[in-house]
């Protein structure tokens, strides 16, 4: 009886497992923190990135991508941390490389202002001097009063108001001249800035609108279909198998495959579409004017086309060709739609796309 009431409730054996299952299960919540935060530290890493063809930010985001999707596969730690010191350098390399970049950038900046400061300033001194000149002029004129002889103050006068004139229109010279001047370098700087903001818009590899300027373009588009009941309709694009080519071709006659798609796109729709690279292998194409179902017949004939071309590998004539086809999303734009609604519609629809089978297209009302 005494043996029965000292018996411990819960045996040793059974404290240590449901202790080490505790353990366990905290290591493993910490280790999901560690990956999520892991691909958000990554996702910062690719926006960070400005899309500026000189420093390569397409093939660095890649590169970041790829990572990632090591980090998510259930590979060993070793083999982990190996490939990460592996990219590490390439990384650091092209941090160190946008910054000489931006720096750059500052100096040119600098050196417009310098460049206006100093007219500026040498305008100032010009109407300084001027102004004495012309106070010096006036000192002779009282003199002159002075004199007793009547003609002897015509000619004094007629001297003085001679140099007057001659230093009024020295100095209407000088200004015209500024002025030219200053015109001239307004424009080279307009010129400049419009540039600027046309590359801020514009993707570097293909030539066409970028992430910002699609999403410019449809938040302006949204707001003005409150005033106009004008149809729309989006076609969201995406290469199959992109990455098999990039890994059987290379990352150079991958990003030609994306210039030639986003050649064949602009020829195929009107001065009033809009076509930009949404992100990677991926492009819209805004359809002015269309419902939904001429915006299905769109991409399905744009699915065609693509289908039914050949592109060679490289200037040579024996060298190999390849062939590539494209997934299309369509989503048609409905009152009280955001931006994000129509493209998240799209997106879906694109899903839906690869999953039916690639080189297809499939269309979401809702």
């Amino acid at each position: 009886m005494l043996n029965f009431l000292n018996r411990s409730p819960n045996p040793p054996e059974e404290t240590d497992i449901r202790s080490l299952t505790e353990k366990a299960a905290a290591i493993q919540e910490r280790c999901d923190v560690y990956s999520r935060s892991i691909t958000v530290i990554l996702h910062f890493l690719k926006a960070f990135a400005l899309d500026v063809q000189e420093l390569q930010s397409d093939r660095f985001k890649e590169e970041i991508e790829e990572i990632n999707e090591r980090f998510q596969a259930p590979e060993k730690p070793k083999r982990l941390e190996l490939q990460f010191e592996q990219r590490k350098e390439s990384i650091l390399d092209f941090i160190d490389r946008q910054q000489a970049y931006i720096k750059d950038r500052e100096r040119e900046l600098r050196d417009i202002i310098d460049l206006l400061t100093r007219a500026m300033a040498n305008l100032n001194v010009e109407n300084r001097d001027f102004y004495q000149r012309i106070n010096h002029q006036g000192e002779k004129i009282i003199k002159i009063s002075a004199l007793d002889d009547i003609k002897k103050i015509k000619n004094a006068l007629k001297e003085e108001v001679d140099q007057m004139r001659q230093i009024v229109q020295l100095r209407e010279e000088q200004e015209q001249r500024q002025i030219r001047l200053l015109a001239g370098q307004v424009t080279s700087l307009q010129t400049e800035l419009e540039k600027t903001r046309e590359k801020a818009m514009t993707d570097a590899l293909t030539g066409i609108y970028n992430r910002q300027a699609l999403d410019d373009f449809m938040a302006e588009r949204i707001e003005r279909s409150h005033m106009s009941n004008a149809e729309f309709s989006l076609l969201m694009i995406d290469i199959d198998n992109f990455k098999q080519i990039n890994d059987k071709f290379g990352h150079l006659i991958g990003d030609r495959v994306l210039v030639a798609l986003a050649q064949k796109c602009r020829t195929s729709i009107r001065g009033e579409d809009f076509l930009a690279r949404y992100g990677g292998e991926e492009f819209i194409i805004h359809l002015e004017g269309a419902g939904f179902r001429n915006a299905l017949k769109k991409a399905q004939q744009l699915c065609n086309t693509i289908a039914s071309v050949r592109y060679a590998t490289s200037d040579s004539a024996t060298d190999e060709y390849l062939s590539m086809t494209i997934s299309i999303g369509v989503s048609q734009f409905k009152k009280g739609d955001t931006a994000a609604d129509l493209i998240a519609r799209a997106d879906k629809a694109l899903y839906d796309a690869k999953h039916k089978g690639k080189n297809c297209v499939v269309g979401r009302k809702s």
